[in-house]
């Protein structure tokens, strides 16, 4: 059964706005000539909700004066069609000096949703009908929506594994990733079993992301990524930029950057080693820092992941990509060495040194590696976090430089966002260490032949 009801927390004043906020709520600061709310009741409107629930609070006076002269963008749509309803936050639950925070609109809403799933949205922020409308998701499951930003701590970080939420993490003092909480939310009344059991926020309020974390427990919520846009409207700068998006999406994107369409994680994340792995089995890329430079690894054994290294690098497939494996004997699976030869890697690995090798036929990698030579590089990183990923994952990884080709390799984390983030096919994952020290590529070494030759030297 599709979704009808939403909730939208309205009650705020929005303080940051200054002197703009003194005798109105920041959701009725007008932006090209209409209230900065109207434009979010219109994309709900076509994003299909038709029951929409406005819990206020400051000066509601005024919004309820907007929604008598407020009309749905639809003009087909009839009165009886639909309904506006204005809850007071204040009424029910107290002034703001009493009981604040995410929670309180849904304490609010709870006998009008009573049994029903429902959205649940911040009313400072505007979506797109597209995301709207993805939201509308049937089924047992509550969802977060999710975004990608430049500038985490500033928000509420989505820790998740294969599609469900671990955990909400609001405003992190360390790097934990850029997939941050967006204020969307589909819910089921599940929600509402959990909110009498939260507590006060270290910041005195009471939260919806700890009833939220509460259901993430159990594995009762899903993760669902913003495709288009979420605006936030929180302070005069903000004015600016909706004003331009409404005047010319083009525009905006010109004057305020791109989003960064993939997401980041910190390399020292106690989630890296398993997130890594979970893109790895979907055939994804990831962008990992090595011991040598940042490298693009996806699974050796795909031919679909590999091919899409060789997309991202722009990369002649003529030429062959080396291998990282796990130890000795996973790379005997792929090449041919006799014991001088085992003696002599487990001496030099792990290491900056990679050894080109008689390859097997039908060893299971993709043609793509090798791109039909006889011979196949092979690699141990001396980097832990690597290690743990191929251990984990059990099968060989792609082992090159995270660049397009023709440019230099690199160890900075900012060169490897300006390689990719406007590229149509670009990694699906970055685990970020930083800056890295200093580095060359590996040292390549062909012992394939009699005499060993130097392919190229690293430091």
């Amino acid at each position: 059964m599709a979704i009808k009801k939403v909730v939208i927390a309205a009650a705020g004043q929005g303080t940051r706005m200054l002197h703009l906020t003194k005798e109105k709520s920041k959701h009725l600061i007008k932006v090209k000539k209409r209230p900065f709310l109207a434009y979010l009741l219109d994309n709900l409107f076509l994003a299909g909700y038709r029951d929409l629930i406005l819990v206020v609070g400051f000066k509601e006076e005024l919004v309820k004066e907007f929604l008598e002269k407020y009309k749905p963008p639809l003009k087909s749509l009839r009165p009886s069609q639909y309904k506006i309803r204005q809850v007071s936050q204040y009424e029910i639950l107290g002034p703001k000096s009493k009981i604040y925070g995410t929670a309180c609109p849904l304490m609010c809403a709870r006998d009008i949703i009573k049994k029903s799933s429902f959205i649940y949205l911040c009313g400072d922020n505007l979506y797109s009908v597209r995301d709207l409308k993805a939201m509308n998701v049937g089924g047992k499951y509550n969802y977060v929506a999710g975004i990608y930003r430049k500038n985490p701590e500033k928000y509420g970080v989505l820790v998740e594994e294969s599609g469900f939420l671990k955990k909400i993490i609001e405003k992190p003092k360390e790097f934990l990733g850029n997939f941050v909480n967006a204020g969307l939310y589909k819910f089921t009344p599940d929600i509402f079993k959990k909110i009498p059991k939260i507590r006060k926020s270290p910041r005195g309020e009471f939260e919806v992301t700890d009833a939220i974390n509460l259901l993430a427990r159990e594995k009762k919520v899903k993760v669902q990524k913003i495709q288009d846009f979420c605006l936030d409207f929180g302070n005069p700068a903000d004015i600016i930029l909706v004003s331009c998006f409404l005047k010319s999406f083009k525009k905006f994107k010109k004057l305020f950057g791109r989003k960064r369409k993939f997401e980041i994680i910190s390399a020292n994340s106690k989630y890296a080693v398993d997130k890594a792995v979970e893109y790895l089995k979907r055939g994804q890329v990831v962008v990992c820092p090595t011991d040598t430079v940042y490298g693009l690894i996806a699974d050796a054994t795909n031919d679909k992941a590999v091919e899409k290294i060789f997309e991202i690098k722009e990369r002649d497939k003529k030429k062959a990509i080396s291998i990282f494996v796990k130890d000795v004997k996973m790379a005997k699976r792929f090449s041919l060495m006799d014991k001088d030869m085992e003696n002599f890697l487990r001496e030099i690995w792990p290491g900056k040194i990679t050894v080109a090798l008689s390859r097997k036929k039908n060893s299971g990698l993709s043609k793509l590696i090798y791109a039909n030579k006889k011979t196949i590089g092979l690699r141990i990183p001396d980097y832990k976090l690597i290690r743990e990923i191929i251990v984990k994952f059990k099968k060989p990884l792609t082992g090159t430089s995270a660049n397009i080709s023709g440019e230099p390799s690199t160890v900075k984390i900012e060169e490897v966002f300006r390689y990719f983030e406007d590229k149509k096919i670009r990694p699906d994952l970055i685990l970020s260490a930083g800056d890295l020290p200093y580095n060359n590529p590996s040292t390549v070494i062909d012992f394939s032949k009699d005499k060993p030759k130097i392919i190229r030297r690293g430091r």
